[in-house]
């Protein structure tokens, strides 16, 4: 397992002790924690509990470079056949790893992504959006799993050892691009909703706004750096115009014309408001400011 971890105080603790005792871990599993450039209590908890479990493993880089940098540290050291990335702000629900890896059993599937559940309380614009947006990406990717068609990971998911040794340090969407480069070398994709992880999305329209341009600005990274095309509605309506249309339709059904056309309309102002940065060719850091309020305990 590999989580990566930066200022992560108010969670971590919580984390790991779901995964040390909630999770039915076996006694040869192998947890790597890369806590990077953490100027708060991150590493002291981590190292802590590392202290007294001979399964966890704290790695602590002075300096933030990224989370592409620390999952490379993960990439190179995981000694396990399937290494499970796991984001540092979540809390698994139960047997939420077992039933992830089982999809494994099937030869064909090199990668497996979990489901994100919001615990936002949906009274907050950006509260409304969030769990919006979580639940169209539900929506979409079990369809586009049943047809082999998934490109995408999320904030939990397992891979093979092996099919990618290393991604680019600039990496923005770490879990897009893993999940393009298994499907690149003929791996499927699949999507397990039984594999639920709790997190907290923005809770103030400023750090939504914050979170979806860096998401949107990683998706053309990957598109313009591999040449294919990220699960992204946009990128794949020219590939599969009669699947995405359905799909929109079904989202529409499914949370009513009003909020769909309101949503639908935000994501589209995002898409426009980050083309100067690509008009420009702007370099992309990966070292992103954080989303603040998204650094919350998270609590069933």
């Amino acid at each position: 397992m590999g989580i990566c971890a930066y200022n992560e105080e108010k969670n971590i603790g919580h984390l790991l002790n779901n995964i040390l005792v909630e999770q039915q871990l076996p006694l040869d599993a192998e947890i790597l924690v890369v806590c990077s450039g953490c100027n708060d209590g991150t590493v002291k908890i981590v190292q802590e509990y590392a202290q007294n479990d001979p399964r966890l493993n704290a790695y602590v880089e002075d300096e933030r470079h990224g989370k592409a940098s620390a999952m490379n540290h993960i990439l190179a050291n995981a000694k396990g056949d399937v290494i499970l990335f796991l984001s540092a702000d979540t809390l698994p629900q139960e047997r939420c790893f077992t039933s992830l890896t089982s999809k494994l059993n099937d030869p064909k599937v090199g990668l497996v992504c979990g489901k994100p559940v919001p615990v936002n309380d949906s009274k907050s614009l950006s509260d409304t959006l969030v769990n919006i947006l979580w639940q169209s990406h539900d929506y979409v990717f079990k369809r586009l799993s049943k047809d082999g068609l998934a490109r995408h990971a999320s904030e939990i998911f397992c891979i093979r050892t092996g099919i990618v040794k290393e991604i680019p340090n600039d990496t923005i969407n770490d879990d897009a691009f893993l999940a393009l480069a298994a499907v690149k070398k003929g791996w499927q994709v699949a999507y397990d909703p039984r594999s639920s992880v709790l997190i907290c999305g923005p809770k103030n329209f400023p750090d939504y706004l914050k979170q979806r341009k860096r998401v949107l600005l990683g998706h053309w990274q990957i598109k313009k750096s591999t040449g294919q095309s990220p699960q992204h509605l946009i990128y794949l309506l020219p590939l599969y115009p009669k699947k995405v249309l359905k799909l929109l339709l079904g989202l529409c059904e499914e949370y009513g014309l009003p909020t769909f056309t309101i949503f639908v309309t935000l994501e589209l102002m995002i898409n426009l408001s980050v083309l100067p940065s690509l008009i420009r060719n702007k370099p992309l850091n990966n070292n992103w400011s954080i989303a603040s309020s998204t650094k919350e305990v998270i609590k069933r």
